[in-house]
Formats: C-alpha cells, sequence, structure tokens
C-alpha cells in the first residue's frame, strides 16, 4: 500500500510539472508572440497604361465688346438657341438701369421664397451655401446677387412673411417690365446662335473640331496643338455644341492592340472624377514608331469637363477585385493548401483561400460566400496556431 502511495504522489508530481512546463511554454510564446489581427478589405488592381491627351469638342468662341459687359450665363450651364449670354451696357444710365432691374429681380426671387413657406433659417442656409460654391468654383458672375440674398436673410433678417408677398411681386414685375423696354436702346444683348454649353474658359484651340480629329496619326496631335492662336480680346467664354466630346491620345502599339473599334475602353479621368468612365473606342491609328493615335468618346459629364483642354487619364482593360490580406497571415496547411486562420469569437477558424493576385507585402485573394469575407478578421501571428485554438486578445 505504501508504495502505491509513493508511486501516486510521484505521477501527480510528473503531471504537475508537466503542467507548469506547458502554462510556461504557452505563456513565453504568447510573449514573444502577441496576437495580432487586421481587418480584411476590400482590394482592386487595374491593368492599365497612363496617357496624356486633350479633350475636342465642337466649339465656338463668343464675343463681345464695349466697356460695360456682364455676362448672364455661367459655367457649365446650358443654353437655349436665342437666350441671353452677355450684355453691353452703354452709358452710365444704362448701368443704373441694369443695377435696378438686378434688385429688383433679387426681390422677386427673396418675396416667392417667403411666398412659398421658406423659413428664414431655410433662405439663409441656402444663400450661404450658394455663395461658398461660387466663390469655390471662381464662378463670379453671380456672386453680387448672391451678396445680396446673403445680406436680406442674414444681416437684415427680412425673410418674414406678413401676405402680402403676391402683391408686391405683381407690382415689381410691372417695374421689370417698363425697365427692361427702355433698356432696348442702350444695351446690346449677345445671344447663343445655338443651343449648348457655356464656359469661360478660352485657350485658342476652339477651331480644333471633331473632324479635324478624324484619320490622325501619330505627331499630328502636336502639330494641330502647335497652330493654336491667342483668343480674341474680345472673348468672353465659349459655346460648346451637342453632348459628345472627344479624348485624343497616343498610346504605344503594344497597349493600342488591346483595344477594340467600336468596342468600349474604361478611363479614369483624375481632373475630374474619381469614377470609371466608359468611352467608346473612335479610332485607332496604324502605329509609325511603336505609337498609335487614339480617339475616345463619350457624351457624358460634359458640364464637368467644359473648361478643360489638357488632361491625363489612366485607360484600364482589365480590372480584378479581392480581398487583401497581408502575406504574413498566408499559411499552408498539412494538405498544402494556403489558408488563413479567421478570428471568430475567440477561436481561430481555417479559411482555405484563392490568391489571385499580390501586391508588395499583400496577396489578393478571391472573396467567396462560404470562404474569406471583407471585414473578417485574420490573425496575422498568435502563439500555438491551428484550426479551433483559443487565442487571447
Amino acid at each position: 500500500m505504501e508504495r502505491s502511495d509513493a508511486l501516486i504522489k510521484f505521477v501527480s508530481i510528473l503531471v504537475f510539472i508537466a503542467v507548469l512546463v506547458y502554462l510556461g511554454a504557452s505563456f513565453i510564446s504568447s510573449y514573444r508572440d502577441p496576437l495580432r489581427t487586421v481587418t480584411a478589405a476590400g482590394m482592386e488592381l487595374r491593368d492599365g497604361t497612363a496617357t496624356q491627351g486633350i479633350i475636342v469638342r465642337d466649339e465656338q468662341v463668343l464675343t463681345l465688346s464695349g466697356e460695360n459687359i456682364a455676362v448672364t450665363a455661367t459655367e457649365g450651364a446650358k443654353i437655349a438657341s436665342g437666350e441671353t449670354v452677355a450684355m453691353n451696357y452703354v452709358g452710365s444710365a444704362a448701368m443704373e438701369r441694369a443695377q435696378q432691374i438686378g434688385e429688383i429681380q433679387q426681390e422677386i426671387r427673396r418675396l416667392t421664397a417667403i411666398k412659398n413657406g421658406k423659413t428664414s433659417q431655410e433662405l439663409a442656409s441656402e444663400a450661404l451655401l450658394a455663395l461658398s460654391r461660387s466663390l469655390a468654383s471662381g464662378e463670379l458672375t453671380k456672386l453680387y446677387d448672391l451678396e445680396q440674398d446673403v445680406d436680406a436673410y442674414i444681416i437684415s433678417g427680412t425673410a418674414v412673411s406678413d401676405g402680402m408677398e403676391a402683391q408686391r411681386i405683381a407690382e415689381l414685375e410691372e417695374q421689370l417690365r417698363y425697365l427692361s423696354q427702355s433698356a432696348s436702346a442702350d444695351t446690346v444683348r449677345l445671344t447663343a446662335p445655338f443651343s449648348g454649353t457655356f464656359s469661360f474658359t478660352v485657350d485658342g484651340h476652339e477651331d480644333i473640331s471633331p473632324e479635324d480629329i478624324r484619320d490622325l496619326r501619330p505627331g499630328d496631335l502636336e502639330r494641330l496643338l502647335d497652330a493654336g492662336s491667342q483668343p480674341p480680346r474680345e472673348a468672353l467664354g465659349k459655346l460648346i455644341r451637342g453632348i459628345r466630346w472627344y479624348y485624343v491620345t497616343e498610346m504605344s502599339e503594344a497597349e493600342a492592340v488591346k483595344l477594340r473599334v467600336g468596342g468600349t475602353a474604361s478611363l479614369l479621368f483624375s481632373r475630374t472624377y474619381s469614377a470609371d468612365l466608359s468611352m467608346r473606342v473612335e479610332s485607332v491609328s496604324l502605329a509609325e514608331d511603336g505609337l498609335c493615335t487614339v480617339v475616345f468618346s463619350t457624351d457624358k459629364y460634359m458640364q464637368d469637363i467644359a473648361a478643360i483642354r489638357d488632361v491625363t487619364a489612366q485607360v484600364v482593360f482589365h480590372t480584378l477585385s479581392g480581398v487583401s490580406v497581408p502575406r504574413e497571415a498566408v499559411h499552408l496547411n498539412d494538405e498544402g493548401k494556403s489558408v488563413v486562420y479567421v478570428l471568430r469569437g475567440a477561436t481561430a477558424h481555417e479559411t482555405e483561400i484563392t490568391i489571385i493576385a499580390e501586391s508588395g507585402d499583400y496577396y489578393m485573394v478571391e472573396e467567396t460566400r462560404t470562404g474569406l469575407r471583407v471585414n473578417d478578421t485574420v490573425i496575422v501571428r498568435a502563439g500555438n496556431l491551428y484550426d479551433g485554438a483559443v487565442v487571447e486578445h
């Protein structure tokens, strides 16, 4: 009996020592390899090429001479044929009348807003927002009216309804008709020769038309730009006919052969908008010295590019999408398959992955419904990591 007790005590001591060793090893392992995780993020890789080119539109420069010219059109505005674009006021009486007309129009806008139930706070917010947009875009032709709105709705605080707005609006409109009729003798109006999009920017290349970019060869684009002229002194802006515009650039033959005339390509214009723009491939020239001239076109976002001529763009041929994980987080399991460990709760779950691309210290992994997904918590490092392991945070 004494032997048995001694044996049991001896075995118990061995088990106790083994437990201490295991706990100590686990502690040291955790200390040396603390848990580190990363949130799986969406990743996109583009196969494309950067290009430099110009935008071509059907444009006409608008001119008006005089000392007291006021442009009524705004940047990117849609203008109807025959609509007034600018006015030249001849003499001080015409200027005073124009100022009076502007004040009456501003008062009509204010009274109409009040009659429609706008509160002082709403009118003040709209006035400040409009003024901020005007200053940010550099569009200052309506600055005086906007400043008057700010004064009326914020400084003066007069946006209060008394029920008489409709009557005063009618009286003001009658004054406006009288003043407008009187202005015909000393006011010269510039009207739009056709319907289109207005822009203040004139660079001397407005005579490059869509007809001029047909059958371009490498080097022709540079020659077209060199032939540009100085804009006339009386130029106050330009009018763009239609909604289709063209991007003309030169690409290497190796890249240009990836495009199909009549097909579409995705382009990313950094100066206009961050989203891809699908454009039609209008033409690809024969190669000369390894270069091809390529023409793209679209009928989207004319207002955004109305003032732009020179522009860089990335032509995207293919786009890969997946989930980004650090290389350090990828392991090979016993079957030789690539896996990551996803942390759910306090447990590590082995998840098989398919690597589709790599970039720097990261792999792009295919996202699947049953596998790795965006926003999963991926274990980059942890002590004694295996499927089902309980890991401490």
